[in-house]
């Protein structure tokens, strides 16, 4: 009776990972301008993400699922959202807050920005 129980979960699991998969599918299909939101994040992270600022952390070879993890923490507000002001490109001296700019990303934009950066 035991083993009946414990294989429907396992049974459950590829139809969930199809189900997550579709979803990321589809959001992976819209046009992104990766250019633009890459300058955006050089802005305060540095040239290729190389931030030389102790304040901002360095993005540039930084494993994606911890740059998708550190974006989504600022999209729950599960972490203090920084206000910095861009040290380069076309918002220098605008003040830009972390969570804000976490809640303008779509999820296709964040995983192109992780897969970005983590390559740096």
């Amino acid at each position: 009776m035991r083993a009946k129980y414990f294989l429907i979960p396992l049974l459950l699991l590829p139809l969930n990972a199809v189900a997550q998969q579709d979803v990321v599918a589809e959001d992976l299909d819209e046009a992104i301008d990766l250019q633009a939101l890459i300058i955006e994040c050089e802005g305060c992270h540095g040239p290729n993400g190389n931030s030389t600022r102790e304040d901002i952390p360095k993005l540039a070879g930084q494993p994606v699922d911890k740059i998708e993890g550190s974006i989504a923490q600022f999209y729950y507000y599960e972490r203090h959202c920084p206000t910095k002001v861009p040290q380069h490109g076309d918002q220098q001296g605008n003040p830009m807050d972390m969570c804000a700019i976490a809640n303008s990303l779509s999820t296709a934009e964040i995983l192109a920005l992780a897969q970005y950066f983590a390559a740096q």
